[in-house]
């Protein structure tokens, strides 16, 4: 099988399985969201030893079990940060095996992975579905686009394959079948919305090259090999990451 015949079909399964989770939604988007989140660790810890830095992956591991307890409770999930924080800080304290570097790259894995990731729960349905409509139409817009007619480059040092006119392509189909989603759901369509959109699909691709940039950092070609042909979780999802905390933001307007 060839690796493109691999991508197709793990995006095929990937989509079936997604689109159960969010339909089905409670106790099995709770387990799905923990799952994902306990791997994010994973791969950033690998990722980040490939630089000598020692994440705390207990301290990381309470945090992922905190958000799914707090979830099933209806806990603010904010306290999971504090909590991460206390561990850490702990561990500093009596243990020499972590520095105040470890301890400030651990929370920050905390919250740029588990933590945005979880915050996805919190989402109207309708929501939650957009995220991902947000995520896949720009990387697709900006695939196509950027294939057909790129020609300067975005940020070459941190993705040489990307060009300005494909971020502009992935916005611009990203607003158009967003804005098609909100007339069909009869979510309102206004200044408001359009410039959420917008930003969020900007936080999509910054999100897209932020985990390159720290894929160059730590010398890794992709994050993991969990998902045949797309690598890690991380690189399917490193858009999505940065987009829910946008929409989630955009949900205090709408409702």
């Amino acid at each position: 099988m060839t690796e493109l015949q691999k991508r197709v079909l793990t995006g095929i399964v990937g989509i079936v399985v997604l689109l159960f989770v969010l339909m089905q939604g409670g106790i099995f988007l709770k387990l799905a969201l923990f799952l994902l989140s306990v791997e994010v660790v994973r791969e950033l810890y690998n990722a980040f030893r490939n630089i000598k830095i020692n994440l705390n992956i207990i301290s990381l591991l309470i945090g992922c079990i905190s958000l799914f307890i707090f979830e099933i409770y209806e806990v603010s999930l904010d306290f999971s940060i504090i909590l991460v924080l206390i561990s850490s800080f702990i561990f500093v304290l009596f243990s020499e095996k972590y520095s105040l570097n470890d301890i400030a790259f651990t929370v920050f894995s905390f919250i740029y992975g588990p933590y945005l990731l979880n915050l996805l729960y919190g989402l109207d349905k309708s929501l939650i579905y957009l995220v991902f409509i947000i995520a896949f139409s720009t990387d697709t817009f900006a695939y196509f686009i950027g294939s057909a007619i790129g020609k300067h480059k975005l940020i070459p040092k941190v993705s040489p394959n990307k060009s300005i006119e494909g971020a502009l392509g992935g916005i611009i189909g990203c607003l158009v079948l967003t804005l098609i989603y909100f007339y069909y759901i009869k979510l309102p369509i206004n200044i408001l919305s359009i410039i959420f959109i917008i930003i969020a699909s900007m936080a999509g691709q910054i999100g897209d090259l932020f985990a390159s940039k720290i894929k160059r950092i730590t010398g890794i070609k992709d994050y993991a090999k969990i998902l045949p042909g797309h690598g890690g979780i991380l690189d399917r999802f490193d858009s999505t990451i940065l987009i829910i905390p946008f929409i989630y933001i955009l949900q205090f307007f709408l409702f």
